[in-house]
């Protein structure tokens, strides 16, 4: 069995340092546990609620569930499971202020989780693990974003082809379906998913239309990266705009979507302030949508919204693995539109635009030039356009054309 090096190990170890409370939180299957589990044992207390003799425990006597010995961290996997236990560790941890006193695994938000009264807050630092990375498949490092704020990138760069990089998304993440043979992968996908939208959401909601579920899924999947309204989901499915709300909000809680939100800091009064939604997996996308890969190739809406939904999930797990940066996006009512604004600590902007194909031209940069000029004033950095060949190339007036392969390289 495989166990790859994880980006969020570090920041986990640096948590349970800090913190009375740490919980990893991330979709089911995605490495949660493993990841737990890399901890030193001996001080580790591992009691799982998918283990029936623990849930009932847990249920039963919330109180003595959490007692442990000082000096070491009780493991508390799939805490959604059992939400009464959180007053209980409330209580615990109001005793002393001793950090990695607990760490919890959830598969859900735990703000999202019915009955749930006590958020822990002060107490509680949540990482957010995503299925792996095409970074982690290598052993690579996330330092993009450092790179895309210093314009320090590898002169060239191998391994990023437009087919390289469909294929990692054909993958996926998780862990399970990269150890099986291709053909069986989309197969995984499915009764992985539908397991989830018929059993594990009921720990969030309570959904009487699992068919329009399955619906909804599958119209988010093929507009992931896109913008879109609920009205218009709504009509499309025939149920009430607040079902759609509620659908969409159960999905976000289960980590199956990702929102961006818009980038406002301008004031600019022309901005849509919809959020951008992002299949959470692209291994996941393809086979619910029953993408092939030699189709996508050929089919350039398909690719670039593939390719997009991959390098939001590359980026995503980089910017949680460092700390001081956030994703955005950016449009108007004038469709100009820039695909991800990186925003660090101190104000300063990178813009990013991502293209399937392997040739950039000045004209790539258009969106970028004009936020540069419009709004995005001194702080304002570079702008990057990601593409699928392997040279980083100038433009000139910090104007970058940069691999895909940087992502993960």
């Amino acid at each position: 069995m495989i166990i790859y090096d994880r980006w969020m190990e570090s920041n986990l170890q640096e948590a349970l340092q800090t913190w009375r409370v740490v919980s990893i939180a991330g979709a089911r299957q995605c490495g949660k546990t493993t990841l737990a589990k890399r901890l030193p044992t001996k001080t580790i207390l591992p009691r799982s609620l998918d283990s029936e003799t623990f849930l009932q425990a847990a249920s039963e006597d919330p109180q003595s569930f959490v007692q442990h010995p000082v000096g070491t961290t009780l493991f508390i996997d799939e805490i959604q499971k059992e939400p009464r236990l959180l007053p209980a560790i409330k209580s615990a941890v109001d005793t002393s202020n001793r950090p990695g006193q607990f760490l919890l695994t959830g598969s859900s938000h735990l703000k999202a989780i019915p009955g749930v009264t006590e958020s822990l807050a002060g107490r509680l630092h949540t990482i957010r693990l995503h299925t792996l990375t095409e970074g982690e498949f290598r052993g690579g490092k996330p330092d993009f974003p450092a790179r895309a704020f210093s314009g320090e990138f590898p002169s060239r760069l191998t391994g990023g082809t437009k087919r390289e990089i469909v294929e990692s998304a054909f993958r996926g993440g998780y862990p399970e379906p990269a150890r099986i043979r291709e053909i069986y992968r989309p197969v995984w996908h499915r009764d992985y998913l539908e397991q989830l939208l018929t059993h594990d959401i009921a720990d969030v909601a309570q959904i009487r239309k699992v068919g329009k579920l399955r619906d909804l899924f599958l119209f988010l999947a093929a507009r992931s990266s896109k913008l879109w309204n609920t009205s218009e989901i709504a009509t499309l499915l025939e149920i009430s705009k607040v079902s759609v709300e509620n659908y969409i909000a159960a999905l976000e809680a289960m980590y199956l979507f990702d929102r961006v939100p818009s980038w406002t800091g301008g004031d600019y009064d022309r901005v849509v302030k919809r959020p951008k939604w992002f299949i959470g997996d692209t291994g996941t996308m393809c086979a619910v949508l029953k993408w092939k890969q030699a189709e996508v190739m050929l089919d350039g809406d398909r690719s670039g919204k593939l390719i997009e939904s991959w390098v939001y999930h590359e980026l995503s797990a980089a910017v949680g693995a460092n700390a001081g940066y956030e994703i955005f996006h950016y449009r108007d009512r004038e469709q100009r539109e820039v695909d991800f604004l990186l925003e660090n600590n101190a104000g300063e902007l990178v813009g990013i635009e991502v293209k399937a194909g392997s040739v950039v031209r000045k004209d790539d940069f258009k969106s970028l030039l004009w936020f540069q000029r419009t709004l995005g004033g001194t702080r304002y950095r570079r702008s990057i356009v990601l593409y699928s060949g392997a040279d980083t190339l100038s433009f000139g007036d910090g104007l970058l054309a940069v691999p895909l392969a940087s992502l993960f390289c």
